[in-house]
């Protein structure tokens, strides 16, 4: 699933655990950061949450793990759908 940060950039959502968010971004975040982004497709909706940590993958990208702030039931159920 496409997400687009607050700061512009695109990134792409891996997998949602729970309350946790995987996904690849163009740049780093230190811990605790927080994020906002949207969701582009079908539904586009706005998120936010704090950064656990982020890594470097082989393609120069990031792999950021964070956990939402506001994150309703019926959010989560579209996040899980796209992700499929």
């Amino acid at each position: 699933m496409k997400l687009r940060l607050a700061t512009g950039e695109e990134g792409e959502a891996t997998a949602i655990e729970g309350n946790l968010l995987t996904f690849l971004s163009p740049r780093a975040f230190a811990p605790g950061a927080p994020i906002r982004f949207s969701t582009l497709g079908e539904a586009e909706r706005s998120f936010e949450g704090r950064t656990i940590g982020s890594k470097r993958v082989e393609d120069g990208r990031f792999e950021v793990r964070m956990r939402f702030v506001n994150l309703r039931r019926e959010d989560r159920e579209v996040l899980l759908r796209e992700l499929r």
